[in-house]
């Protein structure tokens, strides 16, 4: 019997795929980079695109629109340029730069300058930071400031000598003089941290120099050691106390000179003073952590 659904009818071959391999298919690690673009992008229209879609006409008149107004305006159109510098296809973005009559720089500013207000943590003080500064060549003289000093002037109204409420009365050169001020007074707090750094380092390693020298010492030239621990104390000491011009010596001899002059007595307090010091001494000397008996040389006022 004649199956009734092939009769009269030949089974047609399966097709063969032809034309290069790669067609309709993506490999792994390049679509992995395209998902990471899409992200990034759609990111960029949700923070600086105010909800505008993507597109490189719509992007453009919004930006020649915006490059008419003030200074909210200006960071605005900042904000639509880093979406349509990211998501621009490979020569889209330098066409239209160019119809908008921009140079590179210009738009990287004003990008920089969309970003650094769009990071500020708070707000009120973004606002007041456009506010103060009242025109778009204000803001971009700002972005000379180091990002760091940025926030400062938003957050806390003030970097080195340059207050934020001075900049609207301020030219634009008496600005830029006084952002160069800013900067110069930061690069010097930093450079006295970097010395104090490297200061607390070089302790740091003549302390560790000196450890390990102590312990590749003898018992004997350990001795020596804290012997000469003893007598740098010694020393510290004795040039306090001073000579003729300096110290305890010249102090005592002037109240001394003025005592003697203006029929004064100033016996007493001295002697407490000296009292203090023979005492503070003896306190050393007798100390119970002290595991030996110092013998008592030259003391005229020990105890016999």
């Amino acid at each position: 019997m004649t199956d009734v659904k092939t009769s009269g009818r030949k089974a047609v071959a399966k097709a063969e795929k032809v034309g290069p391999e790669f067609i309709g298919k993506t490999p792994d690690d390049e679509a992995q980079q395209l998902e990471a673009l899409h992200v990034r992008q759609t990111q960029l229209v949700e923070q600086f695109g105010d909800g505008l879609p993507w597109h490189p006409d719509h992007y453009e008149a919004a930006i020649r629109s915006e490059l008419r107004r003030g200074c909210e305006a200006f960071l605005r159109a900042g904000r639509y340029l880093m979406v349509a510098r990211e998501c621009a296809a490979h020569g889209e973005w330098a066409g239209m730069l160019d119809r908008l009559s921009m140079e590179p720089r210009q738009a990287q500013r004003m990008m920089e300058a969309a970003r650094r207000v769009a990071l500020l943590p708070n707000a009120s003080r973004a606002t007041h930071l456009i506010e103060a500064t009242g025109s778009q060549s204000k803001l971009i003289e700002l972005l000379s400031l180091p990002e760091d000093q940025f926030v400062e002037l938003a957050e806390t109204g003030t970097t080195g000598q340059l207050e934020l409420d001075d900049v609207d009365s301020m030219t634009r050169d008496d600005l830029r003089a006084a952002v160069r001020e800013a900067r110069a007074d930061n690069e010097a707090k930093d450079q006295r941290i970097s010395q104090l750094s490297d200061n607390l380092n070089k302790e740091h390693e003549k302390t560790a120099k000196a450890q390990r020298k102590w312990k590749q010492a003898t018992p004997d030239e350990q001795q020596l050691l804290l012997e000469h621990a003893v007598t740098d104390a010694e020393a510290a000491i004795i040039a306090d106390l001073g000579g003729a011009k300096n110290g305890l010596l010249a102090a005592v001899v002037l109240l001394g000179e003025h005592c003697d002059t203006n029929n004064l007595d100033c016996s007493a307090f001295l002697g407490d003073v000296f009292g203090r010091l023979l005492n503070a001494v003896r306190t050393v000397r007798d100390h119970n952590s002290v595991p030996l008996s110092i013998p008592v040389v030259h003391d005229v006022g020990a105890e016999d």
